[in-house]
């Protein structure tokens, strides 16, 4: 059977293409765009491949069909990242390990870290609740030396951070990660040095340097280097330089650099080594600078990437495009994946307002800039799905989910993020709905808010990390609160509580093909604040409804009716919450069901074909 995906954006009259470029609306005189907006009947969905799609009708109805695709030709569906839930943490913040009062030399390790800092220990500790949470992977901001407390702007990273703990606390991380069967990813600043570093130095003060040439320079006669500096949360003042990447030495040793980290030790110990990088602020060109200093996807990207590959075939790169207005496919001839930017914040604004139409075009955006994505080798790119980081506003916090009654926006979130097509990316504590917003400190420590640390227990102590303690404001404004009811130790195996829904949702979705590998297609509901879905591969087909409202149903009122395609019926639900379900099961009629929302609640359908009634 060949299925195929649609997305139907439902109150979205006339409205062919949710662009999130929104540059150009593209033009569909083309045959590859103009394939993509061949429309075909629902029943299609269901139908053997020998049926034929109808012709367009005149006038288009409100919940038009604009994307087609094979359901077994999803291009999220052939990426090696296809089935991988990923978490992402930030080292300094997540865990620490010098304070354990069952180590016998605690007391020395708690002298020299008074801030009690997240280390390589403690994300070897914290490995069992990541394996308890359902994640597949885990990716960690910079290990490499850096003055500032988020690890960016680093110097060679051939080496970790001293303040993290060793190569070898690291190395035995990696290969407990690996026994865990959790893929390591690390972040990499390729563009640039920090100005403290030994290369700096040396390349910038010897004329016989073997880094001769390797840094870009402003204005060479006065040795200003192209590059800026910031404060850091403790006033130290960070400055970075630009790589020259035109200098054939300077690729090579960003190579270097990368290729260590796939055989730390040389001994071919795959168990030792990350599995990929994650990296920062990605141009496919620089625009700033002479030849955008040989920064540029063909010219550096490509060939370092083919470089990683030779000596190590299935290492996986993802890219954080530094143009966030788009979706960063023009990475994707050099990268595995890039991040779905316009995603994130159409999705939010879709939850935070209760509306299925904006998020139906969101998920719509994304589908069409992969579908359009240029040709790779090999051709299986994806985007990451996100709903937060570390560069962005707390998810509950945008959200508004502050209070008891808006607190089911996050469910919703987790709902929307483990059901759509893309591999999901979970920031480090949204699963318990951590809050922060942005400050204005004057310097770095402006994010701190939106970092603070992992919230272990329901009062502030070990194995908690204080490190924000290094800024007076951060720390006496900080969102964090003891007993809050935001705490993995308040929240785990809490029946109802947004960890639970996020364990449930992430098994589900590891244990539903359909929802890591299938098609898309947006159905129409009765209730605009019902976002519903089909999603479907050749040997699988659900239904997917979220009720991203936080207003209850009002007592006598019907159901929302959701629209299913024909041939298609509901066979069972498929258990994602520990919560008590509504008494009421879906009730299917005819080509509708009806389904019994909570605030906030995800609910799964497996489908099956309708019996042949002639």
């Amino acid at each position: 059977m060949r299925l195929y995906t649609t997305i139907l954006a439902p109150g979205m009259r006339g409205r062919r293409f949710c662009y999130a470029r929104s540059v150009r609306k593209p033009s569909t005189s083309s045959p590859h765009l103009s394939s993509l907006f061949a429309r075909v009947t629902l029943a299609t969905i269901a139908a053997t491949s020998s049926a034929q799609p109808t012709p367009p009708p005149t006038q288009p109805p409100a919940s038009e069909t604009t994307v087609i695709r094979p359901a077994d030709a999803a291009p999220w569906a052939q990426s090696p990242l296809a089935d991988d839930i990923l978490y992402q943490v930030m080292p300094i913040a997540w865990r620490d390990s010098d304070h354990d009062p069952a180590s016998p030399d605690a007391p020395a390790r708690a002298a020299a870290d008074p801030y009690r800092d997240g280390d390589f220990r403690g994300m070897n500790a914290a490995l069992p609740y990541l394996s308890t949470l359902g994640v597949t992977g885990l990716w960690s901001t910079p290990i490499f030396p850096s003055p500032a407390y988020h690890g960016y702007q680093h110097a060679e990273p051939d080496r970790v951070n001293p303040a993290l703990g060793t190569e070898s606390q690291f190395l035995d991380f990696n290969r407990a990660a690996h026994a865990a069967t959790l893929r390591v990813f690390i972040d990499l600043v390729a563009y640039g040095i920090n100005r403290d570093s030994a290369l700096y130095r040396d390349a910038t003060t010897n004329p016989a340097s073997p880094f001769a040439g390797f840094i870009a320079m402003k204005d060479a006669a006065a040795g200003a280097p192209f590059g800026y500096d910031y404060r850091t949360c403790t006033g130290e003042r960070v400055s970075f330089a630009f790589l020259d990447l035109r200098n054939a030495g300077a690729r090579d040793l960003v190579t270097r650099w990368s290729l260590k980290w796939l055989d730390p030790r040389g001994d071919a110990d795959r168990t030792a080594a990350v599995d990929g990088y994650r990296l920062d602020h990605v141009w496919a060109r620089y625009p700033d600078s002479p030849d955008g200093w040989g920064y540029s996807v063909n010219n550096f990207w490509k060939p370092w990437k083919q470089a990683l590959r030779a000596a190590h075939p299935d290492v996986l790169t993802f890219a954080e495009q530094a143009k966030w207005e788009t979706f960063g496919t023009d990475l994707h001839p050099a990268h595995d994946a890039t991040f779905a930017k316009p995603f994130l914040f159409a999705a939010r604004e879709a939850i935070r307002t209760s509306s299925a139409a904006r998020l139906h075009a969101a998920v719509e955006s994304a589908i069409a800039a992969i579908l359009e994505s240029p040709a790779s080798e090999p051709p299986a790119r994806t985007l990451l799905a996100t709903l937060g980081d570390h560069d962005v506003d707390r998810l509950a916090s945008a959200l508004g989910a502050t209070t008891p009654r808006t607190a089911p926006r996050l469910k919703a979130a987790a709902g929307v993020l483990l059901t759509q097509p893309y591999p999901p990316v979970i920031y480090f504590g949204d699963e318990l709905g951590m809050l922060g917003v942005a400050a204005q400190f004057g310097s770095d420590a402006n994010d701190i808010p939106r970092r603070e640390p992992f919230k272990w227990n329901a009062v502030d102590s070990f194995p908690m990390t204080n490190y924000l303690a290094r800024h007076a404001d951060a720390s006496a404004h900080r969102y964090s609160e003891d007993r809050d009811t935001r705490s993995v130790e308040e929240q785990l195996n809490v029946k109802g509580s947004l960890l639970e829904t996020y364990r449930a949702l992430i098994r589900l979705r590891r244990e539903t093909p359909a929802l890591r590998r299938g098609g898309y297609r947006a159905l129409e509901s009765s209730d605009p604040r019902v976002w519903a879905c089909l999603r479907a591969t050749a040997d699988q087909s659900v239904l997917v409804a979220v009720r991203l409202s936080t207003a209850a149903t009002p007592p006598g009122s019907a159901s929302p009716s959701i629209t299913l395609p024909p041939g298609l019926t509901i066979d069972r639900e498929l258990t994602i919450s520990d919560a008590p379900l509504p008494a009421s099961s879906p009730i299917t009629a005819g080509s509708s069901a009806q389904i019994e929302l909570e605030p906030g609640q995800t609910r799964v359908f497996l489908l099956s074909r309708a019996p042949d009634t002639h």
